[in-house]
């Protein structure tokens, strides 16, 4: 038996908006970071591992929201359909 979630194409619009807006500021903020310069070969490091990392989590967010566009897409080509 598998579990199931219903969630209204209204929510999902919100998140879809959200995650794109996060995947947003977390690459402004990347970008952000490389513009800091840094004498100390340790502040340097942790500054590049934080970038790599809002990198990281700006990948994952673009991913999450083309997930999210291709349901919602889906789900207006089903409404769509029935009209």
């Amino acid at each position: 038996m598998r579990n199931q979630l219903t969630v209204s194409a209204e929510h999902l619009e919100l998140v879809f908006e959200q995650v794109v807006s996060l995947a947003i500021d977390t690459s402004h903020l990347a970008l952000a970071l490389q513009a800091v310069e840094v004498d100390c070969a340790v502040s340097a490091g942790i500054l590049n591992s934080v970038r790599m990392a809002l990198q990281g989590n700006a990948a994952i967010s673009e991913d999450i929201s083309d997930q999210l566009d291709s349901m919602l897409s889906a789900r207006q080509d089903e409404v769509s359909g029935l009209e």
